[in-house]
């Protein structure tokens, strides 16, 4: 894996991810992972056409209530656009399985991503996964 390539998972964001990169899509998750490597990005997306939209923190919080983990919320920010509303939170499970939980909220677009993996690998700084979440852009206005 050389390059980068930009990737629409859906029509409404955009991502860069390294050349070669696997991928699997459903309806509404997008996951990518380098092949034979422990680390996972998963995506979903929900545009909002009318109505009010719900806060980062506040969808954090809805979907910190449905695991019973030892969570930690970030206290920087995961996506370099300062402006997009975003919270972050991890836990690490029994297994040794570090989870990042991040929303990232603009006010037509809501983008949740789940960063899995062994620690050490999803700790490493500036790793495939976190480069890409740093790439996320909304495609519609």
């Amino acid at each position: 894996m050389t390059g980068v390539t930009t990737v629409r998972p859906t029509g409404s964001f955009s991502l860069r991810l390294p050349e070669g990169i696997c991928d699997q899509r459903d309806e509404r998750v997008s996951s990518f992972w380098v092949e034979d490597k422990p680390l996972l990005l998963q995506i979903s997306s929900y545009l909002r056409s009318d109505g009010d939209q719900v806060a980062a923190r506040e969808r954090l919080a809805q979907r910190m209530a449905k695991h019973d983990e030892n969570w930690k919320v970030w206290e920087k920010k995961i996506h370099p656009d300062q402006s997009v509303d975003q919270t972050t939170a991890e836990f690490l499970d029994s297994e040794g399985c570090l989870w990042i939980h991040s929303y990232l909220v603009w006010p037509h677009l809501s983008v949740y991503v789940t960063i899995s993996g062994p620690e050490a690998e999803v700790r490493k700084p500036r790793n495939w996964a976190m480069n890409a979440v740093h790439s996320i852009a909304p495609t519609v206005q």
